[in-house]
């Protein structure tokens, strides 16, 4: 049997005016005794933002909404404890883009140049790497070509191809088909470190033969 947390849903800013069955529409009563399963959510009966998330994803693969906003603990982007708050944002967009919220894949932390630019005075804003909206605004999550806040980041390290225009790789992974230099950087890098390890067991054999 599916349970829900009674709690939780009473906290989110749905169950002030939402019923159960009027997001799960396919529900002919509330002992479930008419069909099996909780019935399809469709978000956009109430809400008009396009979910452009993961298009290129398989349709089985795509993100939903709840995959950003939970099933049935939805809080306003405000409230701290909201998956969507600013402060737990990196937290919520690791589960899919672990690579891009600071995580590594295989070596391509070594290839990757890292060059500290400009001063950054205005505290009105989140100049660094975990702020995701920086860059991502409305139109990759929801479709709305209007931005979600007021952080710029996009306007200069707005991605072409998965490459920033200022510099490099924002997000460097080790890709042969996304990022073919990263890629080339890491395989060279390998045969370097293999080399190098090869060379020093060799120097020790001599030493102690």
């Amino acid at each position: 049997m599916l349970h829900i947390s009674i709690d939780e849903f009473e906290a989110s800013i749905h169950s002030f005016e939402l019923t159960c069955q009027e997001c799960h529409i396919g529900v002919e009563d509330e002992n479930h005794e008419t069909m099996k399963g909780s019935g399809a959510v469709d978000c956009g009966e109430c809400h008009e933002q396009e979910n452009r998330h993961g298009l290129q994803a398989k349709s089985e693969n795509r993100t939903q909404c709840y995959s950003c906003h939970t099933k049935h603990g939805t809080l306003g982007r405000d409230n701290e404890d909201s998956s969507v708050h600013p402060d737990r944002l990196k937290e919520t967009c690791k589960g899919c883009h672990p690579v891009e919220c600071g995580g590594t894949n295989y070596l391509s932390w070594l290839p990757s140049l890292r060059i500290a630019s400009h001063n950054k005075q205005d505290f009105g804003r989140a100049y660094v790497k975990d702020n995701c909206l920086g860059c991502h605004q409305g139109e990759t999550f929801h479709g709305d070509k209007e931005p979600i806040n007021d952080q710029i980041c996009y306007k200069c390290h707005l991605p072409l191809k998965g490459q920033a225009i200022l510099w490099g790789y924002f997000h460097p992974k080790v890709d042969f088909e996304k990022q073919p230099a990263i890629f080339t950087a890491a395989i060279v890098y390998q045969i370097l470190i293999v080399f190098l390890c090869w060379g020093g067991f060799r120097f020790y054999l001599k030493k102690i033969f």
